[in-house]
């Protein structure tokens, strides 16, 4: 292997694996490539951008999967980290490879490693712009939506995250309940492994 690739893949994609058996089709696939794809490049991507995508699947009498949100974010997690290698780091045969043993079909992994390769130079250039656009933000809060709708609706509550950047400007955030408990959980995982490294260089300092 060229690099650690594949075994940083299989860190990041530990929360999501159990969700890949759920993506049966290549044509679910592409869509949520695209949408990982416009969220890189419009640096946002809103709850309207999912449904939009999970009704354009339902009107092509698609099986849309039952966590398509959760699938969404493990291909994005995906995208990004090939994105932070620099290019010809890792191999298309070293990506295949990684898909495999975290269960993908085989249709699956050519149109990830055809996207990915054809498109790496426009990825990275937005890729690098929206990390330079990153900043600590100043506040942040959520609340929960609740829609007072009939009892035939479809419809869960949402949560709803307000975040004020440094320079005062607000960005609103809709977010599924599925989502803000994964967002939850990430965010304590990464919590857990800085103070485990913490404690390691104290270790070492001493």
């Amino acid at each position: 292997m060229s690099s650690n690739f594949k075994y940083s893949l299989t860190k990041v994609y530990k929360n999501y694996q159990k969700y890949v058996p759920e993506l049966k089709s290549a044509v679910v696939l592409r869509t949520i490539i695209q949408v990982c794809v416009h969220y890189i490049e419009t640096k946002s991507c809103s709850k309207e951008v999912l449904d939009r995508a999970v009704k354009k699947l339902q009107a092509s009498n698609q099986d849309v999967p039952e966590h398509f949100c959760e699938l969404f974010a493990g291909i994005l997690q995906l995208i990004r980290l090939y994105l932070r290698y620099p290019k010809g780091i890792v191999k298309d045969d070293e990506l295949r490879e990684s898909l495999k043993e975290l269960k993908f079909r085989d249709d699956c992994i050519e149109d990830i490693v055809k996207v990915l390769r054809q498109h790496r130079d426009p990825l990275s250039f937005n890729y690098r712009e929206m990390r330079n656009l990153r900043s600590p933000p100043r506040r942040m809060v959520w609340r929960i939506n609740v829609s007072f709708m009939d009892r035939s609706s479809t419809r869960h509550p949402t949560v709803i995250l307000h975040i004020q950047k440094t320079d005062g400007e607000f960005l609103s955030f809709e977010l599924s309940l599925s989502m803000f408990h994964r967002l939850r959980y990430n965010v304590a995982s990464l919590l857990h492994e800085l103070q485990t490294l913490e404690r390691r260089q104290s270790v070492r300092k001493s």
